[in-house]
């Protein structure tokens, strides 16, 4: 089965969220190792492979989405407990990925002239979001991670980062989603 150049990425972006499954079980060290490896991967093993060339949006920096999505994950492992680190990972990991891939497909109109989201875009990242967050932090709590977030917590999180992708911050989104459900899954009081 070949996938689509514009496939590709969504699809290793959630491929790489699966790794969040393991943070309940896997040691504080051994999840920063992964994540360190996975910067390195990002800055420099897809270089050396050519599967930049492959991944790489048209007309996008250096600086993108390829080399802040192991930065953002690496923040998650660094900054949260593992279920909460699992929990955010996934909403970014496979909301994103679902924004892409329904919004170039589902016809909607962009939400508030934005240049790249859609209404369809954007609920598939609410939704899967939410869904794999909840999904994500029961599996890691259930493996040893530590409490999962609160029901509300997670849907608040992937809200949170839902709207942080209507923002244009450069240099990708990676940054404002992983950032954004972080803050609500460690500081939101619900």
């Amino acid at each position: 089965m070949k996938v689509a150049r514009e496939d590709l990425r969504p699809a290793l972006h959630a491929a790489t969220g699966l790794v969040a499954l393991g943070l309940g079980v896997l040691p504080r060290w051994l999840a920063l190792a992964g994540a360190a490896f996975g910067i390195f991967v990002g800055w420099v093993g897809f270089a050396w492979t050519g599967l930049e060339a492959r991944l790489r949006r048209p007309g996008e920096p250096w600086l993108g989405g390829l080399r802040t999505y192991p930065v953002a994950v690496a923040g998650l492992v660094l900054a949260l407990p593992p279920t909460e680190a699992a929990v955010a990972w996934a909403i970014f990991a496979f909301g994103d990925a679902a924004a892409s891939v329904v919004g170039r497909r589902v016809p909607a109109p962009s939400v508030l002239g934005h240049r790249k989201a859609t209404w369809a875009g954007s609920t598939a990242m609410l939704v899967v979001g939410a869904a794999t967050g909840v999904a994500f932090g029961a599996v890691v709590a259930a493996t040893g991670g530590g409490p999962a977030p609160s029901l509300a917590r997670t849907a608040l999180a992937a809200l949170a980062a839902t709207l942080a992708d209507l923002v244009p911050v450069p240099p990708d989104d990676n940054l404002p989603h992983a950032v954004a459900a972080g803050l609500v899954l460690a500081f939101a009081p619900v």
